[in-house]
């Protein structure tokens, strides 16, 4: 597989009806993670599987918030799911704005902003504080603090797993509140773009160039974090590949003539939660986005202003032809000369047309 925005090498089955598959993000995400943590030292990496299999669940909630809020508004359960460590890589945004597609959107953070609320309220009648930094705290990241001693609870105590797996919810919801594909809140500004633009031509512009800068930001700050000794920086940086490629991606599809449909990002919200029927093959009206439509626009201009050089060089040819026939070769100047040459030369090399 040479693109790795539709690499999900792992199958896990069908689930209720839906092709479960694991991105390869996620498995190198969770391979780097576990061999840094078993290089550095047991403890960290029992700790570190622990906190992964928090992951896992906090990734499950959020897709199944999706799935059911899509449900509940009429939709049907998306044709195959990509699980990467921040949900589903095979989703395309929705080009149609509606109530029902913006819950449906939202549901996934939603949900981890649930656990993680709910998460802090337990701790706190324990005596904890719950982890609000997203970076985490300096001693063990997710682990909340325990206000009697001052110091971050006890791996694998139930503080612990319950402390770790708020963070991660909370995470989870604030990176996939980032306005660029894949995360929602890029689906969900660009469902705000599809309908709500007044230059229809620019809309695709906004998206494109929000995920650019999306990206460049998290670079920045992975730097700037990474050159003051905090190795989360390094995360921040691989969270601008994924957006980087999409937006990449996209504009190369556009620039092709493409549409996302079936392709990079598998379905889209148009209905509930999928394009997809279960019975019966839907054909969905043909939508031209934006930035088809300004490179078709584009492209009219320039086949315009050919066409109008070309009608020039003929009339000018057509001039020079009579000159030379009414006054014979002499008569031409020297810009005549080399202009009747290039254009000769130019019509000879067209390509002849074939019955």
């Amino acid at each position: 597989m040479t693109d790795p925005l539709i690499w999900a090498p792992i199958n896990l089955g069908r689930w209720f009806g839906t092709q479960v598959r694991l991105h390869i993000f996620l498995v190198v995400f969770v391979v780097v993670v576990l061999l840094n943590a078993l290089i550095a030292q047991e403890p960290r990496f029992l700790a570190t599987a622990a906190w992964i299999s928090l992951l896992l669940v906090a990734l499950v909630i959020h897709e199944l918030a999706h799935a059911m809020v899509a449900a509940w508004t009429g939709g049907e359960p998306p044709e195959e799911i990509q699980l990467w460590p921040l949900g589903n890589m095979a989703c395309q945004p929705s080009v149609t704005r509606s109530p029902d597609h913006i819950l449906v959107v939202l549901a996934g953070p939603l949900a981890n902003a649930s656990m993680a609320i709910l998460t802090a309220l337990i701790l706190a009648i324990f005596n904890a504080q719950f982890v609000w930094n997203p970076f985490g705290n300096v001693h063990d990241s997710g682990a909340p603090l325990l206000l009697a001693t001052n110091l971050p609870a006890a791996p694998f105590k139930p503080l612990w797993w319950l402390g770790w797996f708020g963070y991660l919810n909370y995470v989870m919801m604030v990176i996939n509140l980032i306005p660029a594909l894949p995360f929602d809140g890029g689906r969900l500004f660009r469902l705000f773009l599809a309908n709500s633009s007044v230059n229809h031509a620019r809309d695709g512009y906004y998206g494109v160039w929000t995920a650019h800068t999306c990206a460049a930001l998290l670079v920045v700050i992975g730097v700037i974090r990474v050159v003051s000794a905090h190795p989360d920086g390094l995360l921040l940086i691989s969270l601008a590949i994924p957006i980087e490629l999409i937006v990449r991606s996209e504009v190369k599809l556009m620039d092709d003539g493409g549409y996302f449909e079936d392709g990079v990002f598998g379905y889209d919200f148009s209905e509930g939660y999928t394009s997809l029927e279960a019975n019966a093959a839907k054909v969905r009206p043909y939508r031209e986005s934006a930035i088809k439509r300004w490179r078709r626009r584009r492209s009219d201009l320039r086949r315009q202003r050919r066409q109008a050089r070309e009608a020039a060089e003929e009339r000018r040819m057509d001039e020079i032809l009579e000159k030379l026939h009414r006054e014979g070769r002499h008569a031409l100047t020297d810009e005549e000369h080399r202009f009747l040459v290039r254009v000769s030369v130019k019509y000879r090399n067209r390509p002849k047309a074939h019955d």
